[in-house]
């Protein structure tokens, strides 16, 4: 068992006190702040692993009455890559812009203009293992990792929720769609396995 760190994104709250109460009466370690416009919870829970530790606490959520939006993406700047890494800045600028180590480096998740660059931690931390650079946080990016995963499940579902119920079987289908193995030995998505290739159905 773990301890693991995250922290999810919940819809509109009516009443905060009562939605605290709520939760609180479910679980102990889920701190929820927000307001008529959203909020989140930030948890330290215990579990096996972090995907355990997330999606239990969306259940605890749920039951609870709180609309969970989306697993908060673990978003981070070049200094925050060094400090997590111990690399300086200007070795991570090099990274990021191929100048030196294996190249490939993850593209900013958001950018504005040439001076404000959001990295993904899911992704910089897989780069860094497969690269073998820097010293890396394994909980932090186990959890980062998860909440990526997590938070892609989160935004199909409210997809499929909100898709007109011609549509939904289908692309119930292609979310729920297993992996199938391409002629390189990789593995292919399952679309042509629900019949989605020539077009979404339904209408």
């Amino acid at each position: 068992m773990g301890t693991y760190w995250f922290e999810l994104a919940i819809g509109p709250i009516s009443d905060l006190e009562e939605a605290a109460e709520r939760l609180y009466s479910r679980c102990g370690d889920g701190q929820l702040s927000g307001d008529e416009q959203g909020g989140t919870v930030m948890f330290s829970r215990e579990a096996r692993n972090a995907t355990e530790a997330i999606l239990s606490a969306i259940d605890d959520c749920e039951r609870g009455g709180l609309s969970v939006t989306g697993a908060m993406e673990d978003l981070v700047t070049i200094d925050d890559i060094a400090e997590k890494t111990g690399r300086s800045a200007p070795a991570v600028g090099h990274w990021t812009t191929g100048e030196r180590g294996p190249g490939g480096f993850p593209a900013p998740a958001i950018q504005h203009g040439i001076r404000v660059k959001l990295y993904s931690w899911a992704e910089v931390s897989r780069w860094l293992a497969d690269a073998g650079l820097g010293r890396i946080d394994s909980v932090a990016a186990e959890v980062a990792a998860a909440a990526a995963d997590v938070d892609a499940l989160l935004r199909a579902r409210q997809v499929l929720r909100d898709a007109p119920s011609g549509k939904r079987e289908v692309l119930a289908k292609l979310v729920e769609a297993q992996p199938r193995p391409t002629r390189d030995g990789g593995l292919g998505g399952g679309v042509g396995e629900c019949g989605c290739a020539g077009g979404w159905g339904g209408g």
